[in-house]
């Protein structure tokens, strides 16, 4: 895999760094492919409760304790800063776990314990393409699991996202593998990192949209899954693909996070979703580049939001926005990155606060 040394890639330039091959994201709609069935979901009363660690009602494989967000856990935020704005249009309730077809059966995809890489392979039309999956240590193969796919940036790898440190490469985290989840998640979550032909990102004839499906229909036919949330989260090139997705398949993904999306076009067209924006001051496009799409698309009272004070940044939820569908928009002062760093920090604010937005639902 080619990649470029991190002080060519860390500008706003790597926006455009594949302008050319920008394309239309795939709107068509698969609706029949993983929409939880009416008479599957259960009602709000039969949902877990997490302080009682009892199953819900009607299978064995509802959540367990562990699954739950805890507040204590590494879900909290500095400074408060991820209290949700009164009015803001909330998660709503997050409802009963919906497993997929591979609870209950024993793995065969391979997993990348520690900073062993284990590829899979799926097949896209002629192209072999691959991914990397991990699982959490303790993996039960009856409790279906939140899913997180993280898309790498232009240039980048899915080793990158997985395995940065190792590699010794500068791969825009201080913290954990997969944007700084990893650890947040406590052995709660399967993620999975997706490589790019050629460390880029295209959908050209829908390319990545269509390799994202096999992904998981691999993945859920295997694991044990929570079909209702299926989460993205993507920086630059990869941020694009994750707004890409999300608006491509809306029935398939319960939130995204996009992290200086560029190198693709905006969907013309989205169902609401819950979605989260960064994006640095030195950047183009501030707010408008991505947040108040989505906050149009998902009902949010128009509004200019607060900007970030130097050497700092703000995150505010837009308000009114239609329930289960908020809209949450961090600036920061500061460049090209998904983990950017207040002044006078050592670490990244940002991990904890993408942690929070994602575990409300």
């Amino acid at each position: 895999m080619n990649r470029v040394p991190s002080l060519l890639i860390a500008t706003p330039l790597l926006l455009c760094i594949a302008c050319g091959l920008e394309e239309g994201a795939d709107q068509e709609h698969d609706a029949g492919r993983r929409s939880a069935d009416a008479s599957v979901a259960m009602d709000a009363s039969q949902a877990y409760d997490a302080g009682s660690g009892a199953r819900d009602a009607g299978t064995d494989t509802g959540w367990d304790a562990s699954v739950a967000h805890d507040a204590g856990g590494g879900g909290g935020t500095d400074g408060g800063t991820a209290a949700r704005d009164a009015g803001g249009g909330g998660g709503g309730d997050p409802g009963a776990a919906v497993p997929s077809a591979g609870c209950g059966k024993s793995p065969t995809l391979k997993s990348s314990p520690g900073t062993t890489i284990n590829y899979n392979d799926v097949t896209v039309g002629s192209t072999s393409r691959r991914y990397v999956l991990r699982l959490p240590e303790n993996y039960d193969n009856t409790h279906p699991h939140r899913l997180i796919l993280s898309y790498h940036w232009a240039t980048g790898s899915a080793s990158q996202v997985f395995n940065c440190h190792t590699e010794g490469i500068d791969c825009y985290t201080t913290q954990s593998p997969f944007f700084g989840l990893w650890d947040l998640a406590k052995g709660s979550t399967i993620f999975i990192a997706p490589d790019g032909i050629g460390g880029l990102w295209s959908n050209t004839n829908g390319q990545d949209v269509t390799f994202t499906d096999e992904i998981l229909k691999q993945v859920e036919a295997d694991l044990c899954i929570d079909t209702t949330r299926v989460e993205l989260e993507g920086f630059s090139m990869g941020g694009a693909m994750a707004f890409t997705l999300v608006c491509a398949r809306p029935d398939v993904f319960r939130a995204a996070v996009v992290h200086s999306g560029g190198g693709q076009k905006m969907p013309t067209s989205c169902k609401p979703v819950a979605y989260f924006a960064s994006l640095g001051s030195q950047e183009g496009g501030g707010q408008t580049s991505t947040a108040d799409f989505f906050a149009k698309t998902n009902g949010c009272t128009a509004e200019t939001m607060p900007k970030p004070t130097s050497g700092s940044h703000v995150c505010s939820s837009f308000k009114g926005c239609s329930s289960g569908h908020p809209v949450r928009w961090c600036p920061f002062d500061g460049g090209h990155s998904p983990s950017p760093r207040d002044s006078g920090q050592n670490t990244t604010w940002m991990s904890k606060e993408v942690w929070t937005f994602l575990t409300q639902f």
